[in-house]
């Protein structure tokens, strides 16, 4: 009889769950045909973490434009490849009056949004605490002056910007260069002020390129019917820079100038730093060669604060240094090329098939990335977040009211449940995937794109987050 009784539940059980599938799968076709979509199309994929079933999809086997989901594959195959207890490690050596310093690829230097107990400091000060770190392991060596400060940057090549990204938005943060050594985002804050009578100031702009000269060809007029329109141009290949524009009212939100060069903008920051203490520094110069004196600094980041500014805050510098770095741990100098070919092997390698995706890029700003938002949800339910690289992939997620999901999913709050997602956009594009957890299950992972869309992604904005609940109230 007991039997009987566990053979009976467990069909109700079944009977349950191919209801709840299907009612979802009916929800997924209404919610995805009455979305205003702006000429767009929609692709769909829902996979129940704890059971591997499909939950629902829709044209999800169409390779789309992932934007910055892109940044799922490559953060993923960072803890893959990587690993989650790795650090980047990017050394000093001092070797005879030299010092070296040998980069990792590590992208945190210099960024104050890591450092949120110093809310308040000036950029310029937290740069100048942040050198006077590398400048204490010198001091400390011994050395009082330094013949030659070489930067060695040769973990990435040299290839600081993507073919395929839009020529016409190189300077713009988000297509920041990357590198071996990284600094300050790679990115230059100007913060301008007007001056009466004169050319606007160009404020405390950061770094402070003491060493470079940039032109000032900026107005300050400051009528009723004047406007700000304040800019900064910058030679290809080059840090020569020239301001131009009127500054009507000072700038209290950065403008924001992707630098040349960033290996160079580093050890140029250092020596000016050194000599500013005291040490001189008769040249700086590149190198590829090992140095072979004794380590006298080393500078670790670990992996999740990479992750973290990747996915939450969708930052593209961070994403590429990871493509390049994942490259690099293969025994190669990173690149794109060689970055996008291991994190094609990584998905390869978890769902078994890599025929659904092509990788250009790390952040997902090349739109020559394309993938099936089944792979990216297969991509997903192959980390277990129970364990730790799974946990970390998770919690380099974004949640309602913070990141990138800053105004998404308002006002959400649903007991027992919670959305861990990463954002993606791009003109014509939006995107949206990550997990939904649960207090007494295992997660759900979903994917959701929209590409062809003429005009506002609003109503693409609007299925996701109707997609996401319909798939929480499901369980319900």
């Amino acid at each position: 009889m007991t039997v009987r009784i566990l053979q009976y539940l467990l069909l109700l059980s079944v009977i349950s769950t191919s209801q709840a599938i299907a009612d979802l799968q009916s929800d997924v076709e209404r919610i995805v045909r009455s979305a205003s979509l702006n000429k767009g199309h929609a692709s769909v994929h829902i996979i129940d973490t704890e059971s591997n079933r499909t939950l629902a999809s829709h044209n999800s086997s169409k390779m789309m434009i992932p934007a910055s989901n892109q940044k799922l594959l490559t953060t993923g195959a960072a803890l893959h490849v990587l690993g989650p207890t790795f650090e980047f490690e990017t050394k000093l050596v001092k070797d005879g009056s030299d010092i070296h310093i040998v980069g990792d690829g590590d992208p945190t230097f210099g960024d104050m949004e890591l450092h949120p107990e110093l809310e308040g400091t000036s950029e310029r000060a937290f740069l100048d605490r942040a050198l006077d770190e590398w400048v204490n392991a010198i001091k400390q060596s011994g050395s009082s002056s330094i013949d030659t400060l070489f930067i060695n940057d040769s973990i990435f090549d040299q290839n600081f910007v993507h073919p395929t990204w839009p020529a016409d938005q190189i300077n713009n943060w988000y297509c920041a260069q990357v590198a071996g050594v990284n600094y300050h985002l790679n990115v230059t804050h100007f913060y301008p002020s007007p001056r009466s009578g004169t050319r606007a100031s160009l404020g405390t702009f950061a770094p402070a390129f003491d060493w470079l000269t940039i032109n000032n060809r900026t107005s300050s007029k400051t009528g009723k019917k004047d406007k700000s329109s304040f800019w900064v141009a910058r030679l290809p290949n080059s840090n020569e820079m020239t301001a131009r524009g009127n500054v009507k009212a000072t700038h209290k939100e950065p403008v924001k100038v992707a630098f040349h060069d960033p290996p160079m903008v580093f050890a140029q920051s250092l020596a000016s730093r050194l000599r500013k203490h005291g040490i001189n520094v008769n040249d700086v110069k590149r190198t590829n060669n090992t140095p072979t004196g004794d380590v006298i600094f080393v500078k670790r980041t670990p992996l999740h604060l990479a992750l973290m500014r990747a996915n939450v805050d969708s930052h593209n510098m961070y994403a590429e240094a990871l493509i390049k770095r994942i490259a690099a741990a293969t025994g190669v100098q990173g690149s794109f090329e060689d970055g996008s070919e291991i994190v094609e092997r990584s998905v390869a390698q978890r769902i078994g098939n890599a025929n659904h995706l092509t990788v250009a890029d790390g952040s997902g700003m090349s739109r020559k990335n394309q993938l099936t938002t089944q792979a990216l949800c297969q991509w997903l339910a192959s980390f277990d977040v129970e364990e730790p690289a799974g946990e970390m992939l998770l919690d380099s997620l974004a949640t309602p009211g913070e990141g990138t999901l800053r105004n998404r999913f308002k006002s959400f709050d649903i007991e027992g449940a919670q959305v861990h997602a990463k954002s993606g956009y791009l003109n014509g594009v939006s995107t949206l995937s990550g997990y939904i957890t649960f207090e007494h299950r295992e997660p759900v992972a979903f994917s959701i794109f929209v590409n062809g869309v003429k005009g506002t992604v609003k109503g693409a904005k609007n299925m996701h987050e109707a997609l996401v609940l319909a798939t929480i109230h499901s369980f319900n």
